[in-house]
């Protein structure tokens, strides 16, 4: 049973970047919270059986409202400087809250894509519901100039393709994000895992006292691992992903996108 990353035990963010990770977080929740103030203000100016107003009011904005909390509980439960590995319910919790954001995080340019697309009256135009989204060539013919350089770029491409939709994909079809236990050295990790081999034994055998004892060594072990991944084994799967720091930054990329989708979204190129 693989548990852990091959890491060396070694702390993963340095000091320096946990002094800039604090800075960030702030700055971040706050552009969150102007965003989802734009979603309220630009759809209550929309008639109230508009779909457009719908996904900005009910799609855009309780998806920001999911993004802020689950990245807020994420930064409680596991914080930058934890020093021993959280308990299993706790690493739950964070995968949780981690599954939320992702699916959120990518809900949430489909509706504002929605929006664009009902405001301007183009759903035939694009091809239907399948050809709604940032990414659809249907839908970027439409776009204003800024939001069709954003959604073009290469830079933006490659992280939807590479990083967000083959996490969602991943998570809603496939192996779900996960968190390694903990990071360990070579001789904890193979420790480790003659424990797990024992508490399997164990509960073969309905041994629950030595079971709780063995448990409770494998919780002494190793050290935070703030990483998360979907899989070990399937084609093309991704490396593990740092924890913190992309959270941040995919929190600081909806800010972005979200302030410019605001300011060109009501304008439509006519392809």
């Amino acid at each position: 049973m693989l548990t852990a990353l091959g890491a060396k035990g070694e702390d993963v963010y340095t000091e320096r970047q946990v002094v800039e990770f604090e800075a960030r977080y702030p700055e971040i929740m706050a552009r969150l919270d102007r965003l989802h103030a734009s979603c309220v203000t630009n759809a209550h100016v929309l008639p109230h059986d508009s779909r457009a107003r719908e996904y900005l009011l009910f799609g855009a904005g309780r998806r920001i409202s999911v993004l802020r909390r689950a990245m807020s509980r994420i930064f409680e439960i596991f914080p930058l400087r934890l020093e021993r590995p959280l308990p299993l319910a706790e690493i739950h919790d964070v995968q949780i809250y981690l599954q939320a954001y992702v699916m959120n995080l990518f809900g949430l340019f489909d509706n504002l894509a929605w929006a664009f697309v009902l405001f301007h009256d183009l759903e035939n135009q694009v091809g239907g519901k399948f050809g709604v989204g940032f990414q659809r060539l249907g839908t970027q013919r439409f776009l204003p100039q800024p939001l069709r350089n954003y959604v073009t770029n290469e830079q933006y491409r490659q992280w939807n393709e590479n990083y967000l939709k083959s996490y969602r994909d991943a998570l809603a079809h496939r192996i779900p994000l996960y968190i390694p236990p903990a990071q360990f050295t070579a001789e904890e990790g193979e420790r480790f895992n003659e424990l797990e081999d024992e508490k399997f034994r164990c509960i073969r055998e309905y041994d629950f006292e030595r079971l709780e004892q063995v448990e409770g060594e494998q919780r002494s072990l190793g050290k935070p691992m703030p990483a998360f991944l979907h899989s070990f084994e399937e084609d093309g799967a991704r490396g593990p992903v740092l924890l913190h720091p992309q959270l941040l930054s995919d929190a600081m990329a909806v800010a972005e996108f979200g302030e410019l989708f605001f300011n060109n979204w009501q304008q439509a190129s006519r392809g």
